[in-house]
This record gives C-alpha cells, structure tokens and sequence, in this order.
C-alpha cells in the first residue's frame, strides 16, 4: 500500500460534495489517492449531473452512471444532510418532521441500496454515514434531526452486519457541530474553537476506507472536542 496514497485505485463516490464537510472530503480523498465522483450542484464545469439523492430513481442512474464510467464504485461517502431549528415534539408541523427524516436519513438509505449491490458483486466496499452527537441522546428542540440521525446510526449497522462477510463494510461518523461557514453564520455567539474541523472528519473517513481500516465495521465514531 502507498502510504501517501493510500486510496490509490479506489473510485469513491461523495453526495453532499459541495457543503462545508463535502469540500474538504473531496480535496482530503483525492490527496489520498481516490478518484472522487462528486453529486455537483454548482460546479458548471462537472461532468456530473446534480442529482437527488433522496430520489431512488435519480440515485440509481447516478451509480449506473459511475460504474460505467470508472467500472466500480469501491467507496460511499453520504454527506448530504441539514439541521433546522425545530419547535418542540408538541408543536411539530408533519412537514418539519418529513423533511429532517428526507434529508437526514432518506439520503444515505436511498444511496447506500443503489451502491450496495456494486459492491457486493466486486467483493469489497466501504460506506461512510454522518450521524450526530444529538442522535446518541436527544434534547428539547431537537427531536426531528436527532431521531433521524439516530436512524442513519442504525442504517450503518444493519448494513454492516448484512454485509460483513461479503467484503464490505459501513461505520458512521458521529461528530459534534462542524466548523463550517455556514455554522459560524448560524451561530454567530458560539466558541467555534471547540467545534470540529472537516479536515478531521476526513481523515478519519479515509482511514475507514484504508485496507488498515478494513476490520473496523458497524463502529460508531465520535469525533469531536471533549475539552
């Protein structure tokens, strides 16, 4: 294995590539070597129709469109996701609820089925899921997006387990707030230093990915300052 690149000859394939987590997951992947196909929507000169991830049609003619063109998909890596402020359980609009749950969780399990099959038949893949640290205990005004993250958490095991022995594995990243632009403009008053950088959360989904990485599975993965 290269150890500068080692995800040299991996095809990985990021939705959610132009948020504050995706860019630099992009740049971090491609460093280690991995031919990335991103989900663009406002890159003009990507080869690569936007598409809905939440859209099980659109998901699937993208990963047919990847394999055809690079003859695998060896790495998932499902960053689509958003936070809204949220009223409380007694006040939840249905539309609120929806959406966080389409977003969150409809992304990566609408994704994870169009590429699993892929994987499967090659005999080795890697799927990286984002929960939150709020899908591990809930609070007030948090319901929506911490049950669909905690949704995404037991998506990651099931797929795991399903697919343990046949050469793929899936572990979810479980960060604290990201330290992203549209964060800090979000909440302006916070100590972003105690935040997580996506350099971080990269180089750890990277290293799940690794051949080093390969008996890690079904793990969740805190990353975030406990300071």
């Amino acid at each position: 294995m290269d150890l500068e690149k080692p995800l040299a000859g991996r095809v990985a394939l990021i939705t959610g590539a132009t948020g504050g987590l995706g860019v630099k997951a992009r740049e971090v992947f491609a460093s280690a070597g991995a031919t990335v196909v991103r989900r663009d929507r406002d890159d003009p000169g990507s080869p690569w129709r936007w598409f809905d991830a939440t859209d099980p049609a659109e998901a699937e003619a993208a990963v047919e469109n990847a394999v055809r063109s690079y003859g695998k998909i060896d790495i998932m890596v499902n960053l689509v996701g958003a936070w809204a402020p949220q009223p409380h359980v007694s006040e939840m609009p249905d539309d609120t609820l929806d959406d966080m749950f389409r977003i969150n969780f409809r992304s990566a399990f609408v994704m994870t089925r169009a590429v699993l099959p892929h994987m499967i038949v090659n005999g080795w893949g890697r799927i990286i899921n984002v929960g939150a640290k709020q899908a591990l205990r809930g609070d007030a005004g948090n319901a929506a997006y911490s049950a669909a993250k905690a949704a995404v958490i037991a998506l990651t095991e099931s797929t795991a387990a399903e697919a343990s022995n046949k050469g793929v594995t899936a572990n979810v990243i479980i960060p604290s707030v990201i330290d992203t632009p549209a964060n800090r403009r979000g909440m302006p008053q916070a100590d972003f230093s105690r935040w997580v950088k996506p350099e971080h959360l990269a180089d750890a989904m990277v290293f799940l990915c690794t051949e080093s990485g390969g008996s890690i599975n079904g793990a969740r993965i805190p990353v975030w300052n406990r300071s």
